[in-house]
């Protein structure tokens, strides 16, 4: 396999994960809508906590860095968490 090829392969993996962020976005405007719909604050502590440990074990078993993983999870959250604010009119409040 050629590096040009590698690279492709990449490339195309990284298409897939913008989509699949995309496709998490769209998912924190419905949970947005039941949050407001049932009075509950868009930062949601316990919720983190499940997501980033959750993440943080299946990185584990997937044999990559958990600690970066949940980096990358932390800045997930922190999107959605945007992305809820600005549907519920809250903008880009902390």
């Amino acid at each position: 396999m050629t590096l040009e090829t590698v690279r492709e392969e990449i490339y195309q993996i990284d298409r897939k994960i913008i989509d699949l962020i995309a496709e998490r976005q769209c998912l924190a405007a419905t949970v947005a809508g039941e949050k407001h719909q049932n009075g509950i604050p868009v930062h949601d502590q316990e919720q983190r906590t499940r997501v980033l440990d959750r993440a943080f074990r299946y990185a584990v078993t997937s044999n990559i860095d958990p600690v970066e993983v949940r980096k990358i999870f932390e800045i997930l959250i922190a999107m959605n968490e945007e992305r809820q604010r600005e549907y519920s009119g809250e903008g880009n409040l902390p």
